[in-house]
């Protein structure tokens, strides 16, 4: 059997996208299917905005978000602005339960991320832990603490965020880049 991950296309996504100076942006894509992990975990987020200053969810989404706890920008997904949206945030996050439905999904996001160069803070689960490498690509979180201290640790070190977000990069160019999964299942299918 031949395991066949998730894959995109790098190329789209620029690290180099300017970055707002007066904000840290703390990004979250997703759709209305996803909508209850992202306010599962806006009491965290509010409390590490707290500790943060200049720290805003932006939200890429079909949909708005009250959060009057945290300041907030929405972005109406679209497949022409994602990569350059995503690009110009701080810091990618991907909060998700660890559940029988969250055990088959891919962590497409945190590849997004990745590819844009961004550090990532996902939750400690399995789709995750097959992307991230966990203090150097980004950070794992079990519970509440964990994510605040991640979070707080990225935004006071922007070397650490800038060298996770080149690490991610780097994993996903070599791992999870289109060329590199067709390469994977012209190799499988040839073995049949």
């Amino acid at each position: 059997m031949t395991l066949v991950p998730t894959a995109l296309e790098p190329a789209r996504y620029d690290p180099a996208t300017a970055k707002p100076r007066d904000a840290l942006d703390l990004v979250w894509i997703g759709s209305s299917s996803t909508r209850r992990y992202l306010e599962a975990a806006l009491p965290v987020l509010a409390r590490a905005a707290g500790c943060l200053p200049g720290a805003r969810l932006k939200v890429i989404a079909d949909f708005d978000l009250p959060a009057p706890e945290l300041p907030a920008v929405f972005v109406p997904w679209s497949e022409a602005s994602e990569a350059a949206e995503i690009a110009s945030a701080h810091i990618g996050l991907s909060p998700m339960p660890d559940d029988p439905w969250t055990r088959g999904k891919c962590g497409l996001k945190v590849l997004q991320y990745m590819a844009a160069g961004l550090p990532v803070v996902a939750s400690d689960v399995r789709a995750h832990r097959d992307i991230v490498i966990h203090g150097e690509t980004g950070f794992l979180a079990s519970d509440p603490q964990q994510w605040v201290a991640a979070l707080s640790r990225l935004a006071a070190d922007a070397r650490l965020a800038a060298a996770m977000g080149a690490r991610g990069r780097a994993r996903v160019e070599e791992q999870f880049a289109v060329r590199e999964i067709f390469r994977e299942m012209l190799a499988a299918l040839e073995s049949l």
